[in-house]
């Protein structure tokens, strides 16, 4: 083909098809490509087609349940997947440097966004009027290219990706027993262990730790435990043990407003499991925008209080001998 021919046939190639190429690659589906861009699969198909013409190569191989990318197709979605993303990492430069005011989106596991952002949020919408944060509260893996998140915030490690950089949104993590004051009225703080059989415990069912490993680990010869609620969501035994319907394990990321507010107090100390349960995951080609770094600083800034104040804050409570207030879930 004569250099002129090639360049009216790839002026051919429009943004539309490659984004049609770009999606179906993705899904290797036409149908759930068109899905993502609110088009029908036959126009998804078309666009694809058209694209296929100009090359004069076939980029997918029709299959029964959707279609799978030759090899020119796979060299082809390398090279639009880095020229999207430098369009996508230049047009949020760009929005950096202008007044309109820049969207930031958070993927945040629906617990953590209970119990550490919402509390949070009024204060930095004050304080950054620019920036109009989004939160999207999912137990779901983050998506950055889908669903067009620019920070998540895991519970679990998310998947290892070479454009991705996540790590631990704090180094000493660990599942400890809380409990409401009211529930250990008239025992000396820290309880032998072994006391864990004289209360009823609330199970987290989608917790990455469990009461049985703390009990193998802390208490191994107790056999006697009565299991109370069974919840799915750590916001939700974290407000069932405030309310003194019993016992239970959760992370210290979680419980470290509970235990400075003197809502819940840690009945056997800081005897706890390490685990490393919450990530902040953020995309490399995102992280050095402004309005990304801002929403970045203020999640660090948690995390910094932690180190300042202590994470675990029973120390006053155990040095005080007894607590008062009667308790409700205990099974003496």
């Amino acid at each position: 083909m004569k250099s002129v021919q090639r360049y009216i046939a790839l002026r051919k190639a429009s943004i539309k098809s490659l984004q049609a190429f770009e999606a179906a690659y993705m899904h290797k589906s036409f149908a759930e490509a068109a899905k993502e861009l609110s088009i029908t699969a036959s126009a998804v198909s078309h666009s694809i087609q058209a694209l296929e013409e100009v090359l004069g190569t076939l980029l997918f191989e029709r299959v029964k349940r959707g279609v799978t990318p030759t090899e020119a197709g796979a060299r082809l979605y390398a090279v639009i997947r880095r020229s999207f993303s430098d369009i996508d990492e230049e047009m949020r430069a760009i929005l950096d440097r202008s007044d309109k005011p820049q969207v930031v989106t958070i993927q945040c596991a629906p617990s953590f966004a209970a119990i550490w952002i919402m509390p949070r949020l009024p204060e930095f919408l004050l304080s950054h009027p620019g920036i109009d944060l989004r939160l999207w509260a999912v137990h779901a893996p983050p998506d950055f290219a889908g669903s067009g998140a620019d920070i998540a915030i895991t519970y679990g490690r998310p998947q290892a990706s070479a454009g991705i950089r996540a790590a631990p949104i704090a180094a000493d993590e660990r599942y400890v027993p809380v409990c409401s004051p009211g529930l250990v009225e008239g025992h000396k703080l820290p309880l032998d262990p072994r006391q864990i059989e004289d209360f009823y415990l609330i199970q987290n069912d989608v917790s990455l730790t469990s009461w049985d490993e703390w009990i193998n680990h802390y208490a191994p010869g107790c056999t006697n435990v009565v299991r109370g609620l069974r919840l799915d969501r750590a916001f939700m035994t974290l407000s069932a043990a405030e309310n003194g319907l019993g016992m239970c394990v959760e992370s210290t990321v979680l419980v470290r407003d509970y235990l400075q507010q003197g809502r819940l107090v840690l009945p056997f100390g800081d005897r706890g499991l390490p685990f490393k349960a919450h990530y902040l995951a953020v995309p490399k080609n995102k992280e050095n925008l402004q309005t990304v770094q801002t929403v970045l600083q203020w999640i660090n800034s948690w995390m910094s209080e932690d180190k300042a104040t202590g994470t675990l804050s029973g120390s006053r409570i155990e040095a005080s001998g007894k607590v008062g207030m009667s308790g409700v879930a205990t099974r003496r």
